[in-house]
């Protein structure tokens, strides 16, 4: 004679086991934009009008910091980072990527990070840089900031104190800057970071908006940074390996830019040498990765899986929903870059992805408390 217990128990597993398998198939995407969340939305829609295996979900964050704390807790499943904030989702919450962007279809550089210099600057080295001037598209930026201050931290050549006080550390070091923003209440609170890292800023054409964090200080941003060396008004620029491309050959055409010639620059390796402006990839300071999705270790195969489905789907769409393509929604690069041709899959750990150079680099700023 049958149990009823047992039939009881038979069914209340095969409860728990659809549930476990609804769950696993059900992926929470985390947003910080009104643009991100309608576009997942959208991806969330076609991918089930195509009977793509997985659900997609889009659940809303704060920031990219509260979208690894509901990653960590399992509120979230997913989230699409910057580099910079792959390390802080790693190092401080313990997470992992699945999948990382791809600008050219086959690894995950997005770009180099270059020190220029003008050509005839002699007695110049990334390893002498002490009483130098230099040029920083802006505070706290990758480019003008974390990278090459990292490296001077790294190579013992800049020293921070126990207060772990960068702005003071870089200006006790050069001997004149441009850091636009560096002045700013948001970088500067209490009003004291150092002067002289606004002493190679211009500002506009009626000498205001001098170390401004925007482009009415004609020193911002790469192409300001650039400009700034090749008006002889710092030795050198932390710049991209792509910036003096963007600004020739008419590309630019502002006075400055007109008359810049490539053999008019140069690089400086991080061993002391000098190269040419074609040799990035053998001289630069970091190599700074793509985009990548985080998500909690376990979770990277299944979100690599349902990714894979949506990328074969939606990659290369032509008409439609297109998974690289934010023109429908009001800002460039919204849930993934524009710019992206492919998502790789990551088999190693999120340090792998960022690599050793940049790695290395946001080591240098742990005292500040990322966590």
């Amino acid at each position: 004679m049958d149990h009823p217990g047992g039939h009881l128990a038979v069914v209340l597993l095969v409860l728990v086991l659809v549930s476990m398998s609804t769950e696993n198939n059900i992926i929470r995407w985390c947003t910080v934009s009104d643009a991100e969340e309608q576009k997942c939305l959208d991806l969330a829609g076609n991918a089930t009008a195509r009977n793509i295996r997985g659900q997609l979900l889009c659940v809303r964050g704060q920031s990219p910091t509260d979208c690894m704390k509901q990653i960590k807790n399992g509120t979230a499943d997913a989230s699409t980072m910057y580099a910079d904030e792959i390390y802080t989702a790693g190092f401080c919450y313990g997470l992992d990527v699945a999948v990382g962007e791809s600008y050219n279809g086959v690894d995950g550089i997005n770009y180099y990070v270059v020190a220029l210099a003008r050509t005839s600057s002699s007695d110049l080295s990334m390893l002498e840089m002490h009483e130098r001037s230099s040029c920083h598209p802006g505070m706290r930026t990758t480019v003008g900031w974390t990278v090459p201050i990292g490296f001077l931290v790294n190579t013992s050549q800049i020293s921070v104190d126990e207060q772990c006080n960068f702005p003071h550390a870089v200006g006790d070091f050069f001997g004149y800057s441009c850091v636009p923003g560096v002045k700013d209440p948001e970088h500067d609170p209490k009003g004291n970071n150092p002067r002289n890292l606004c002493e190679a800023c211009i500002g506009d054409e009626n000498d205001r908006h001098i170390c401004a964090n925007n482009p009415r200080e004609r020193h911002f941003g790469e192409a300001g940074a650039l400009r700034c060396v090749a008006e002889n008004l710092g030795d050198v620029a932390f710049v991209k390996h792509t910036t003096v491309f963007d600004n020739m050959e008419g590309k630019n055409q502002e006075s400055w830019a007109l008359d810049l010639e490539l053999e008019d620059l140069k690089l400086l390796c991080p061993d002391g040498r000098e190269a040419n402006l074609f040799q990035h990839e053998s001289c630069h300071l970091a190599v700074v990765p793509t985009n990548a999705v985080v998500v909690r270790l376990e979770d990277k195969c299944r979100v690599y899986k349902f990714l894979e489905r949506v990328q074969n789907a939606f990659a290369n769409a032509t008409e439609g929903f297109s998974l690289f393509s934010s023109v429908n929604y009001g800002q460039p690069d919204v849930l993934f870059s524009d710019s992206t041709k492919k998502l790789l899959r990551v088999m190693g750990t999120y340090t792998s992805w960022l690599g050793p150079s940049y790695t290395t680099i946001l080591k240098a700023f742990e005292c500040e408390g990322l966590c």
